[in-house]
Order: C-alpha cells, then structure tokens, then sequence
C-alpha cells in the first residue's frame, strides 16, 4: 500500500517512499564519504592516529553503513535505492582504490583506502544481506584500526614525517609493526586465503543480471579490489623494505634506541600489546562470525563452481564451512611461519 503512496509538492506528486529513500540515502552518502561528498574524511585525517583508528576505521564512516541497515525495509521497495546503491558503491570502491594508489602520505592512503572499502560495504547493501555487512563492517573496522596504530609508531620515529618518500627500511627498528602490517593488509586487501578474499568474493557472485548498468558496476568492482593490491603493496614495501631515504641523523637515532630496546622493537611494549590484541581480537570475532554464517558444508573446489556459490548467495545462506577450515589452517600459517 505505501509503495503507491504519493504527496504532492506544489503541483507535482512524488512517490513518499522514493522521497525518504533519497533524503536517507543521501545523509547516508555523506557520512560514509561515498562518491562527490567524500572530500572531507582525507581532510579530516589530521587527528591524532589513536583518534583516527578509533574514528575513520569503525565508527563514524561506519555509521552510514549503519543507517541503510536499518532502513533497509524502506529501500528494498525503493526503485531509487535498487539503482544507486550498485552504481554509487561500486563507483566509489574504484575511486577511492585508484587514488590511494597514487597518494605518497600514508595517512592519505589510509583514508582513501576507508573510502574504498565503505563504497564495497554500500555495494553489499545494495544485496540486502544484512550479516555479511555487519561481517565486513568487523573485518574492516579491526584490520583498519591495527594499521592505523602501526602507522602511529612509524609516524613516531620518523619524526612526524608520514610522506613514505622520507622513510625505508623500517623493517630493522620496526620489526613487530611491519609483521603486524603484514598481516592486516593481507586481509583488508583480499589476497587469496584471507577474510577479506571471502567477502569480496561474495560480491562477484552476488551481482545479477538484471543490475541497470550490470557491466559497468562489474568493472568499478574489479577496479576497485586490484587497486587495494596496489595501495597495500606501496605502503607495505616503501616503508619497510625500500633503501634508507630519511636523513642520517633519524637512522642513527634509531640504531641507538635499538641497541637498548628489549622488545626487538622502538616502540614501547604497551603501544606492541594494544595493536596485539586488536589483531588477535579481529580474527576471533571474524572467525565466530564466518562459523555462525555457515550451515552448509562447500569444500574449496565448490567455490570455483559460480552456479553453486551464486544459488546459495541469492537465497541468503552462503555457507562454507569446508572453506573456512582450510582458510583458517593456510591463515594461520601464514601468521606464524612468515
């Protein structure tokens, strides 16, 4: 009955519930720095790191997110929603990708990295599949905040520097932070075999046919997932494994403090235990999440049959419980024998 409910506004009637759609999707737009409104969260990334890690990776970008969750019975029967949320995510994930790529601060790599994943998490909406949301709304916000606090400690000892191109070799005085680094931008940039590799996997399959614009929301998402490869890769090999580009003095400061450190690291072991337990706390809940999303069993080959995966994610009960075992023995190899 309220789908065909119209107001009118001077002389002209507007369907109502088109009309709250696009007030609520537009709020929602601006909070989680979609596309057009999105130039205030790199401008923003003058906060202090702890601020940052707290803010732009779980909660305030986040709360857009938030807000089309909980709507979502109005924007299911919106005409409106069904076209922009594919469209405006997806564009988003491929924007926010190819500039953090190109970015040299690693604050701003950051923000436009948040960018790209909160324009994956509007596409995932638009599925209307509330728990693998809620899923990379987890994964995201943990993974996220261990980098930023990583980055806090490289910021530190480079003198408040955060441009990579006065940084490298990092690896020698930062060793805890580059493996924890490591680990987090494994998962955020969906490399096979990680978290995020999973979920962005149920957004290919996800897509259908009958999508207006189907191949182009298809490549902005293509787009969007190599460029996190990218902007990964340069923050993670710049800082840590690139030829020494910082002045001299900074170095020789670093070897002295390294000489006394006894935690094989120049940082203080309090600042090592809060990133510690952001990662040890990001894989516990993401790996009750995934075991609580699945109750049929697929094996590792199953996910290469596209038919199979896409029924199960259509009917709203992808499950793969045989791929989160395998996931979670090759996941944690990784982490201790790297």
């Amino acid at each position: 009955m309220f789908t065909n409910y119209k107001i009118q506004i001077f002389n002209f009637y507007v369907n109502l519930i088109e009309l709250i759609a696009v007030l609520l999707l537009s709020c929602s737009f601006i909070k989680s720095a979609q596309f057009g409104p999105h130039i205030w969260l790199p401008d923003s990334m003058e906060a202090p790191v702890p601020a940052s890690s707290l803010i732009h990776s779980a909660t305030l970008v986040s709360a857009g997110i938030y807000m089309v969750l909980r709507f979502y019975p109005i924007f299911e029967n919106s005409f409106y929603a069904f076209f922009t949320l594919p469209l405006l995510g997806s564009l988003t994930a491929a924007y926010g990708g190819l500039v953090g790529a190109y970015q040299s601060d690693i604050k701003r790599i950051l923000a436009y990295s948040t960018i790209s994943h909160c324009g994956f998490l509007m596409l995932l909406t638009s599925f209307f599949l509330n728990e693998y949301v809620v899923l990379y709304l987890y994964v995201h916000g943990f993974f996220k905040a261990s980098v930023f606090m990583c980055v806090g400690n490289i910021i530190r000892i480079s003198k408040n520097y955060q441009d990579f191109r006065r940084m490298g070799f990092f690896l020698k005085y930062l060793p805890f932070e580059c493996y924890t680094t490591f680990v987090c931008l494994f998962n955020l940039a969906g490399l096979p075999f990680s978290l995020g590799f999973y979920i962005k996997h149920l957004i290919f399959v996800g897509f259908q046919q009958h999508f207006y614009f189907f191949y182009l929301v298809f490549f902005n998402t293509l787009v969007g997932a190599i460029s996190g490869l990218f902007y990964s890769y340069r923050i993670f090999y710049y800082t840590f494994f690139d030829f020494k580009k910082g002045k001299k003095h900074l170095y020789s400061s670093l070897n002295k403090l390294y000489l006394l450190s006894k935690s094989y690291s120049n940082t203080s072991r309090l600042s090592n235990l809060s990133v510690l337990l952001l990662v040890v706390l990001a894989y516990m809940i993401s790996f009750y999440l995934y075991y609580r999303l699945t109750s049929l069993s697929l094996t590792l080959s199953d996910f290469g049959n596209f038919s199979t995966v896409s029924h199960f994610f259509t009917l709203g009960a992808v499950t793969y419980c045989g791929v989160l075992f395998n996931f979670s023995y090759l996941n944690w190899f990784v982490i201790f024998f790297c």
